[in-house]
């Protein structure tokens, strides 16, 4: 059963479990507070496969970050300009699938 959540602030940041493939990843989140609007953006995607985790992390400047600590080691691979990122692309990242997104304050 679903529940709606209330809350007096907007948090600063925010994870959703993704547990579907028939799901569109929102770049932003939206929350109006004392007449103000309060964006989140995504700033990680964490995917899981094989027995193991791995992530992209989405900078300030948009760009995207590529981490496995087994291939990439202690290093990021740039994968471009997350605005170039479709919804679906989010959904799987080398095999993976992706199980959260997370969001933080502008």
């Amino acid at each position: 059963m679903m529940q709606p959540i209330n809350s007096k602030s907007a948090p600063s940041v925010l994870v959703f479990e993704i547990n579907s493939r028939k799901i569109k990843v929102s770049k932003t989140l939206k929350f109006e507070q004392e007449g103000e609007t309060v964006v989140l953006d995504v700033r990680g995607l964490i995917y899981h496969g094989d027995f193991y985790f791995t992530s992209r992390v989405i900078g300030t400047d948009g760009m995207v970050w590529y981490h496995d600590g087994m291939t990439t080691g202690s290093s990021c691979e740039n994968e471009g300009d997350f605005d170039k990122f479709s919804s679906r692309k989010l959904l799987r990242c080398k095999g993976k699938k992706l199980i959260l997104v997370v969001y933080a304050r502008v």
